[in-house]
């Protein structure tokens, strides 16, 4: 069940650039996103579903950058966000528990952690939008290649962060 839950997920992260920008680039950058990251969600592999979802993301950026949509909705940026980390926590709790019995209250327990975890990233991008309203008044003139630079750096970074989170490994229990 978790499997068609993350290859759900999978599609519907790489169904937000193709609903920007249904144009040839960004359509080949998502069915490659949803190859790797589907067969990472069949075969519960954080790594693989990491590798879909940053080819997604990048062909997200692709999709805003070629597209210039007057009014990017931050609503739609900030869902494809939450689904990013969602099917993230979603492949790596799965592949964790793969074969196990899981209690209710471990589930509701994990989901409320998940609940938390996205509440957060709704709230600090409701707060960066709001930063980049007022960033944008005050770098109207600035050209396009610094902030695509700037906006690529943070993206990387992101994946960086994700990929070392979902990777670690936990210390040992000494009981």
């Amino acid at each position: 069940m978790m499997r068609l839950a993350a290859a759900v997920l999978v599609l519907v992260v790489v169904s937000f650039p193709v609903s920007v920008l249904p144009g040839p680039p960004v359509t080949w950058l998502a069915v490659l996103g949803g190859v790797v990251g589907g067969a990472g969600a069949v075969l519960l592999s954080v790594t693989l579903v990491t590798v879909g979802a940053s080819v997604a993301l990048i062909a997200y950026a692709l999709a805003l950058l070629i597209a210039r949509p007057v009014d990017a909705d931050p609503l739609a940026a900030t869902g494809f966000g939450a689904a990013l980390v969602v099917v993230l926590v979603l492949v790596h709790f799965a592949a964790r528990a793969d074969g196990a019995a899981l209690g209710p209250a471990v589930l509701a327990t994990q989901l409320r952690q998940w609940l938390a975890t996205i509440a957060v990233g709704v709230l600090a991008a409701a707060g960066l939008a709001m930063a980049g309203a007022l960033l944008g008044a005050v770098l109207a003139g600035t050209s396009l290649p610094v902030v695509v630079a700037a906006a690529a750096l943070g993206a990387l970074l992101t994946v960086a962060g994700l990929i070392a989170l979902t990777t670690r490994q936990d210390p040992p229990n000494p009981t």
